[in-house]
């Protein structure tokens, strides 16, 4: 009897064991997921603001780079245009790029290469002519005139620059920073801003038309008194 009373209480046990969760503990678990949601969330949104803010930041640089190595390859001026008011910015050429429209370059700018393409050749061969274009494009191609918008609530808020011996901020309308075919541009910071009010400042150098970038600490951006863009 007392063997058999044991193995009941040894099956009673188990099947204790194996009846899982009660209701009551299951609400408790689902509870605590949820508060702890709740305090991660904020982060995850700033990780995630802060992402998008370097991605940008990035991508421009690697744009004005561009810029500076095609000058140099090709001995030709090239430029990237920011348009402030829309967040997009693009590489276009001093052949192609017009002053004073300089919105059309973001539409014409790959189509009128490949015309000056053709125009520069003399030797009337229209497999010259082919190849002359090809080559042309093939340099640049999908990135002459192409727009590339800011990541997602990142704006551009200023771009300063030296010119002729004075400090200008431009914060709305078309700007453009030029590479010479000897790499030298004009002294420039370009400003991007997040809803966070976090500033990334990509910075060209004068006489080596060198990119940098940096993110700029709070007590900095405090004293560049940018307005913090709505959401």
């Amino acid at each position: 009897m007392r063997g058999i009373n044991r193995r009941d209480s040894r099956i009673s046990s188990i099947s204790q064991f194996q009846s899982g969760f009660t209701i009551t503990e299951l609400l408790l678990v689902l509870t605590l997921i949820g508060i702890l949601s709740a305090i991660s969330m904020p982060t995850l949104k700033g990780f995630a603001a802060t992402r998008r803010l370097k991605s940008s930041a990035y991508t421009i640089r690697s744009l004005l780079t561009f810029a500076r190595d095609m000058a140099i390859t090709d001995r030709t001026a090239h430029l990237v245009v920011f348009d402030l008011d829309n967040g997009r910015c693009w590489l276009a050429s001093s052949e192609t790029f017009n002053p004073s429209t300089p919105l059309t370059s973001a539409l014409t700018a790959q189509n009128s290469t490949a015309v000056a393409a053709s125009r520069t050749n003399t030797s009337g061969n229209p497999l010259t002519t082919n190849s002359v274009q090809q080559e042309t494009l093939a340099r640049t191609g999908g990135i002459l005139g192409v727009p590339y918008l800011m990541e997602r609530s990142v704006t551009l808020a200023a771009v300063v620059t030296n010119r002729n011996g004075r400090t200008l901020q431009i914060d709305s309308g078309v700007e453009s920073v030029y590479f010479s075919p000897n790499a030298t541009s004009e002294e420039t910071l370009i400003y991007l801003q997040n809803t966070r009010n976090q500033i990334m400042s990509i910075a060209i150098e004068a006489a080596s038309g060198r990119v940098s970038v940096r993110q700029l600490p709070s007590a900095e951006v405090e004293t560049l008194g940018f307005e913090t863009p709505e959401n």
